[in-house]
């Protein structure tokens, strides 16, 4: 099946940071914090585990480095091909947006991987450290979605439904359209499985349990989220969104690793 075009885009509320002399791009300086935040507190996790921190910064890096070309490259490869087949010099157009989070994730997660291997690390430990980190990256970098307009939901009437600004890319016309917020329920979704992570890594459970834990929980959200979405997100399968399907192939991975880790 192939993508169509985009019709149209859209705008969140804040799109751009006005600072009166200049204005800043709401969603690149939000993932910017919201990295170097998680960055610091990687470190510290690190620091009280006793972990290299001269190895946490380069998995800093190759995490961000990977988030960035992966989710980059999902996008380009199955959410808009056609799009970039017509234009493909927008493919170096990042600051337009278009990223995927699980495209990131993968690449990121898959880089670090070898990192950890490659130096011998305590494999499991590092992964329990990064988890609750991860949880929280996500959580906020949803909030920078919301404020921009992006991943937005169905049109719906309820209470806290937002108004989102629709432009048609031929006409120029504007349209309002009450939506569901998705980025903010996964914003929520993700902060409760934070705080889950929190209390239960207190309890000691055996080594590799949190982050395995935290891949089911997140993308069961996932899945959830998903079903509110109205976002072109590329190809479908029986319905299902590569989102969908990459959350239960996880889903299905993390539970079998899960099973072959001890118990509490």
């Amino acid at each position: 099946m192939e993508t169509a075009l985009p019709k149209f885009y859209t705008i969140g509320p804040y799109p751009e940071i006005d600072l009166g002399f200049t204005t800043l791009p709401t969603y690149y300086t939000m993932i910017s914090l919201v990295y170097c935040l998680c960055i610091f507190w990687f470190y510290k996790r690190c620091e009280d585990r006793n972990l290299s921190l001269d190895k946490a910064m380069n998995i800093g890096l190759i995490v961000l480095l990977g988030g960035f070309l992966g989710s980059r490259l999902f996008h380009i490869l199955f959410e808009q091909p056609r799009h970039y087949l017509h234009s493909p010099i927008e493919v170096f157009y990042f600051w337009q947006g278009g990223f995927v989070f699980y495209g990131g994730f993968i690449i990121a997660y898959a880089s670090a991987f070898l990192y950890i291997r490659k130096q011998k690390l305590t494999f499991w430990l590092w992964h329990d450290t990064f988890a609750p980190v991860a949880a929280l990256g996500y959580a906020l970098g949803r909030v920078a979605c919301f404020l921009v307009g992006c991943c937005y939901g169905k049109v719906c009437s309820l209470p806290w439904a937002v108004s989102v600004e629709q432009v048609h890319i031929a006409s120029e016309n504007v349209t309002h359209l009450w939506r569901h917020p998705t980025p903010l329920y996964a914003t929520a979704m993700e902060l409760l499985i934070l705080a889950f992570l929190l209390w239960y890594e207190k309890r000691r459970p055996a080594v590799g349990r949190v982050f395995l834990i935290w891949v089911i929980l997140h993308s069961c959200a996932r899945i959830l989220m998903e079903t509110y979405r109205a976002d072109p997100r590329g190809v479908e399968w029986m319905g299902l969104s590569l989102s969908t399907m990459i959350s239960i192939l996880l889903i299905a991975a993390a539970s079998t690793a899960l099973g072959r880790r001890k118990t509490l």
